[in-house]
């Protein structure tokens, strides 16, 4: 943990640099990084940024960032072209051939000053600025810009200084770096493109086993981050992900994964079989580890098997990529429960290492009366929807109330009218603005007809002989925001007003169980009765025991718990192979890439606007609530390419010097 916090200490380092302070500069509309100079040959920060390695510079896409004036910068920008010229994709001319001739020149400047060389590099970096096809060689020419605008007189950058210089060079992008797995999303992206669909599916599958889950039912937070939305509307990121995986079944192909499978490495246990303990045994099976993973439910896949509704993901997109790991080695034993069937000490006795992957599979109390009275016709929504989901009987009736307004909620309402309730109701206690449901979720449980009431509460479940017969609500009203930042629902006294309904399914929330740990030293609970781990290796406070999912963060997404998977498995094979854990240099990159930024939102990318999206096509309402059939189709071949077209290829190098 002190790595990381010195590592987030170095970047206040160029948040305010003694001296000069700040200057802003614009090419073409867009905007530098800020530029600092000390203003002193001898300042030099003390603050460490990896490893006791002060972070002395920073080259990449917006320009330069110095925080020791002893840094040779023309070597340190002779070596981050030599990365841009390894990065390039040679397809257009001033990238692929403009920053060789950068690079060129600035061997001649490290052999001698000569101000008209200075001329020639900024001609030539506005060429390749203006000449690029993608942000890859437009960003490129920025620190050359840079460099000859605010570092010329400046005499130790010309290469004056002497002391041995290390560099650490990385590619990025906005989507990628906003994606919570780091997919290469524009990769697999410019694949589609050019009709390499193979090829972009293993893209995908370098970072998840489940392409075709993911292109389903992510919540693609990397849109967020689209630079072609600073333009018109962001790329449907997830939806060509689906493209991919679907293009491979649409032709009669099973999912198949690369791996080296069992290779006689060490055993290790993984306790559950959802996104995140999957995720973990796909990566550590392909390297070469025989993983067993331990499953309460009578079929794999989590949540993903049993929260959400077939019309969202079809059991056979999910059941195949499930199989497709077990074909690696992975074994999953369905029905058997740790702390049941076998003690979480007793794995940890059989095996090196273990994964906690357990998932969040209890409801949240609502704290209403009545709601522990075991009234007939009131089931808590995780239940509800496993039940659902596992063709177990639920509670029958013409009317039913939701309370809650996330996607649980959504899962519930949506699956309540597949199932023959006549009226559906979704009770949340905010206004619509504030619902942390998926704004796509919400407009098809509207067009499907489900009646919201907003800005209401429950107080009391009502009852007539043991069974449900409505819900007491409460009219709510937004007043000051709490801790989430969103204004706290207050009650308006004397509004209070009876819904009739048979049956009630709360879906506030989830909550782990978590009774299988008792007895272990060493594992602890944080305050929201979540495991306590690492936040970056995920490491337990026992040796060889791992955390990671929902188990740990809460109730979160799909590819959160993908991205908790994979680290674990490293943190995993790093054990097995050292008996050491520590964050390694990506860790420490991450964690300053996320506060320093890689996407700004006020960007003026310079392009014209009216490329609209293509839509997927969705089955229509009348056919699809007739049972649980997919509701969203994806795109036809002619849209899934057109789409894919629409990507600018944000690629970004940044080189660290050290």
């Amino acid at each position: 943990m002190v790595p990381i916090i010195l590592a987030l200490a170095a970047l206040s380092i160029f948040k305010g640099l003694p001296g000069n302070g700040t200057r802003k500069k614009r090419i073409g509309g867009r905007n530098l990084f800020s530029t600092w100079r000390s203003g002193s040959n001898s300042y030099k920060t003390s603050l460490p940024f990896y490893r006791g390695r002060p972070l002395r510079a920073f080259i990449g896409w917006g320009g330069i960032i110095v925080s020791d004036v002893g840094v040779n910068l023309l070597a340190a920008l002779k070596e981050y072209y030599q990365a841009v010229q390894k990065e390039s994709c040679g397809r257009c001319v001033p990238c692929r051939v403009g920053t060789r001739v950068i690079l060129d020149l600035l061997q001649k400047l490290l052999e001698r000053d000569d101000p008209s060389l200075r001329q020639q590099l900024k001609r030539i970096a506005l060429l390749v600025y203006n000449g690029s096809k993608c942000e890859l060689g437009q960003s490129a020419a920025r620190p050359v810009l840079d460099f000859v605008d605010h570092y010329e007189e400046l005499a130790p950058y010309n290469g004056g200084a002497k002391e041995a210089q290390e560099y650490h060079s990385f590619v990025t992008a906005p989507c990628l770096q906003r994606c919570p797995a780091h997919l290469d999303i524009p990769r697999y992206i410019e694949c589609t493109h050019e009709s390499r669909f193979k090829e972009g599916l293993e893209v995908i599958r370098e970072t998840t086993a489940l392409a075709g889950v993911l292109g389903r039912v992510c919540v693609h937070p990397c849109e967020e981050h689209c630079r072609r939305g600073l333009v018109d509307e962001a790329l449907a990121i997830r939806g060509i992900k689906r493209f991919l995986a679907d293009y491979e079944l649409k032709r009669g192909r099973k999912p198949r994964l690369k791996g080296e499978g069992s290779s006689g490495k060490a055993r290790v246990a993984v306790i559950g079989a959802g996104p995140a303990g999957l995720s973990c045994a796909y990566q550590l099976s392909r390297k070469g580890y025989k993983v067993t993973i331990f499953e309460a439910l009578p079929v794999a896949g989590g949540m993903l098997a049993v929260g959400i509704p077939a019309y969202r993901l079809p059991r056979d997109i999910l059941q195949g990529e499930i199989e497709a790991i077990k074909a690696l080695g992975v074994e999953i034993k369905c029905n058997t429960s740790v702390g049941k069937d076998v003690s979480l000490k007793e794995l940890c006795q059989s095996y090196p290492a273990v994964f906690i992957a357990t998932g969040l599979h209890d409801s949240a109390k609502m704290g209403v009366e009545g709601e522990t009275a075991g009234y007939e016709g009131f089931i808590p929504g995780v239940k509800y929807l496993r039940n659902i989901n596992l063709g177990l009987p639920v509670p029958q009736g013409k009317r039913v109330a939701v309370v809650g307004g996330g996607n649980v909620a959504m899962d519930c309402a949506r699956s309540s009218l597949r199932i023959g309730f006549e009226e559906v109701y979704l009770i949340y206690r905010r206004s619509r603005a504030e619902m942390p449901a998926n704004e796509c979720e919400i407009r098809e449980a509207e067009a499907e007809g489900v009646k919201f009431y907003f800005l209401a509460n429950p107080v009391r479940i009502v009852a007539e002989n043991c069974k449900v017969t409505g819900v007491e609500c409460v009219r709510m009203e937004l007043g000051e925001p709490d801790a989430s930042g969103r204004r706290r629902p207050v009650p308006v006294p004397g509004s209070e007003f009876f819904l009739p309904c048979e049956v009630v399914v709360p879906a506030i929330g989830q909550v782990a169980d978590l009774s299988f740990i008792q007895g272990m030293e060493g594992i602890e609970l944080t305050k929201w009765g979540t495991i306590a781990v690492d936040p970056v290796t995920l490491a337990t406070g026992v040796p060889g025991v791992f955390a990671g999912g929902d188990v740990v963060l809460g109730a979160r997404t799909v590819i959160e718990a993908v991205a908790q998977g994979n680290r674990a498995a490293l943190s995993i094979d790093q054990y097995l192979t050292s008996g050491k854990i520590e964050a390694g240099p990506q860790d420490f990159l991450e964690a300053w890439l996320k506060e320093f930024g890689v996407f700004d939102p006020n960007e003026e990318v310079g392009l014209p606007s009216g490329w609209p999206r293509k839509e997927e096509e969705m089955a229509p309402v009348e056919e699809r609530l007739k049972d649980f059939r997919e509701v969203e189709l994806g795109f036809n071949f002619d849209d899934g390419l057109a789409e894919a077209a629409r990507c600018l290829r944000c690629y970004r190098l940044g080189l660290m010097v050290f």
